[in-house]
């Protein structure tokens, strides 16, 4: 992580330490690598971050930066007072970094200049005398970097290698090529709202008159101010300041007893703490790299605004519907009714048909009729057996098929990976698994089936009794009463008992098969909605996982931006 690099010594008495910063670049790198996203650029920020804060933060580095002859050589010769960097009209002059410094902190800053990759062969120093007094530059490392537009393509690299690293730019430029598409188009755009302290050099301003010059100052200005409104963190839109010099006039030539150079000697002396530089410039590197990510991700460079679900309520509820309709389909919910009602007549049976009943339910148990059509457990257990899941699946895909086009290519490419079909299949499969696990799976019972039970039972018992005696009677033919019946005439008085327990008999049947087909259907009805609103509640929680995360890691960057606008602020 960039927040924990062995050697960082942020000193103590900082008012503003960067350990937020760099903790909300991790939560967005995390983020943006969950999403997909190349984090090169942010992990070489967080590491130059974490190496610039191991080296003495008594110093900051400023760069001076410009295309060729716009004389950034002179500039840094006459801030300093002596000749430091050949200043020439050769294309090129400045091939290498030459860096300057007071001769105080050379031994001090010889670590910092390697790790900018500054030969030490390059490295100049002074006593400040140029600044008229050491105080300002020893607080200093003046980096002259080669021309940003020198027909070498190294020099280029080195600049842009070099600039990530610095603390501070001098913008250089003159009257001929202040809106070089060169500086504007890919320096400026670029690194403006990256930097915290920039100042642009409008140099030779001898070669313009008073008007041409203020009107120069004023047309950079309003382009600056433009390319910084990119940076949240200006909320005015103000650019860097843009000051007018000639690097080559002597005191006293435009008549006022300063050099050509006053106004940038006095912006670097302007009483600012180095320490508070250097910390600016790596929250403004953090700022922008973490806002590049939130960019990249496709949620806004700010990320003030929360992203929107790649899916909204309506299409994803629409899929959600047509995946949970096929489903049921393969389920099969009509025939689980009638599994749960003949199941429940089998309980009723077992518990409210007498002697005979029971002996019925044994032998419908041990046939293994009861298992194939009363069993709707063991029915929902083989659903994978009645069906494709490829229709359900395309409802999935079809709904993430438009948002998938609106993500990065690394986005989508993840999405693509984890909505693979054989991948979705699984997902709906485990949520049906979940969904038909009933827990309530037996089928209910009822007191009134016990007393039923009772009644056949005792039923039975005299109907056994009436047999027998009508049997002897038949047989002994002993007297018995009789009872006149219309139509019928005279019927014995053991066959007209024994009619009457075959009556009761079946009407106490009747009654259990009513009751126990009403308390059936009921229990079928409930456990049809329960695996219905399972299946659609799984499928809803499981079929969008992949895009649920990459919400999730969206919000989660998009917050790290706005975090970064309060824990990457300007002291």
């Amino acid at each position: 992580m960039t927040g924990s690099a062995p050697g960082r010594a942020e000193p103590a008495d900082a008012p503003i330490s960067v350990d937020p910063c760099l903790a909300r670049l991790d939560q967005a790198i995390e983020a943006a690598r969950a999403l997909g996203l190349a984090t090169d650029h942010a992990d070489a920020v967080g590491e130059d971050a974490a190496a610039r804060l191991g080296f003495p933060s008594d110093a900051y580095v400023l760069a001076l930066v410009g295309g060729t002859g716009v004389g950034k050589s002179s500039l840094l010769n006459a801030l300093a007072g002596t000749d430091v960097s050949a200043a020439s009209v050769r294309r090129p002059t400045t091939d290498r970094p030459v860096a300057w410094l007071h001769d105080a902190a050379r031994d001090e800053l010889e670590g910092l200049l390697a790790w900018l990759d500054v030969d030490p062969a390059d490295v100049r120093s002074g006593s400040g005398s140029g600044l008229g007094g050491a105080t300002e530059l020893g607080s200093v490392a003046i980096l002259d970097l080669p021309d940003l537009d020198s027909t070498a393509a190294d020099h280029r690299r080195r600049v842009e290698a070099i600039l990530p690293r610095v603390d501070a730019v001098l913008w250089v430029t003159d009257p001929e090529k202040y809106a070089d598409a060169a500086l504007h188009d890919d320096f400026l755009t670029t690194w403006v709202p990256r930097l915290d302290r920039q100042l642009v050099v409008l140099n030779k301003a001898d070669r313009l008159t008073a008007a041409d010059g203020e009107a120069v100052r004023r047309d950079l200005e309003r382009d600056l101010a433009r390319l910084s409104s990119r940076d949240a963190n200006r909320p005015d839109g103000t650019g860097p300041p843009v000051v007018l010099a000639s690097a080559t006039a002597r005191p006293g030539g435009d008549g006022s007893g300063a050099d050509g150079v006053h106004e940038v000697r006095r912006w670097l002396g302007d009483q600012i703490e180095t320490k508070a530089i250097v910390r600016a410039r790596l929250m403004a590197s953090i700022r922008d790299a973490i806002a590049g990510l939130a960019g990249e991700a496709g949620i806004g460079r700010g990320g003030s605004v929360p992203p929107a679900p790649l899916l909204d309520d309506a299409a994803r509820s629409q899929a959600v519907d047509g995946s949970t309709a096929a489903l049921l389909r393969i389920v099969d919910l009509p025939s689980l009714e009638r599994q749960a009602v003949a199941a429940t007549r089998a309980r009723a049976r077992a518990r409210g048909a007498g002697p005979l009943g029971r002996l019925t339910s044994l032998v419908y148990r041990w046939s293994g009729r009861e298992a194939k059509v009363a069993d709707p457990v063991a029915f929902l257990a083989r659903w994978r057996d009645r069906g494709s899941l490829s229709p359900a699946v395309e409802p999935i895909r079809e709904a993430i098929a438009g948002p998938m086009r609106a993500v990065p290519a690394g986005t989508r490419r993840l999405l693509a990976e984890r909505l693979e079909p054989e991948g979705v299949e699984r997902e709906l499969a485990r949520a049906v698994d979940r969904a038909v696990a009933l827990r309530g799976g037996d089928p209910p019972s009822s007191r009134i089936w016990t007393l039923l039970g009772i009644v056949q039972t005792v039923t039975t018992l005299a109907l056994v009794a009436t047999a027998i005696w009508v049997a002897l009677w038949i047989l002994v033919k002993f007297p018995v009463d009789s009872i006149t019946l219309p139509v019928v005439g005279r019927v014995p008085v053991p066959l007209v008992i024994l009619i009457d327990l075959l009556a009761a008999g079946y009407i106490i049947a009747r009654l259990l098969g009513a009751h126990a087909g009403w308390t059936g259907r009921r229990w079928a009805r409930s456990l049809a909605a329960e695996v219905r609103s399972n299946v659609r509640r799984d499928v809803a929680s499981s079929a969008f996982a992949a895009v649920d995360a990459i919400d999730a890691d969206r919000r989660l960057l998009a917050a790290a931006a706005v975090a970064s606008a309060v824990d990457c602020r300007r002291e």
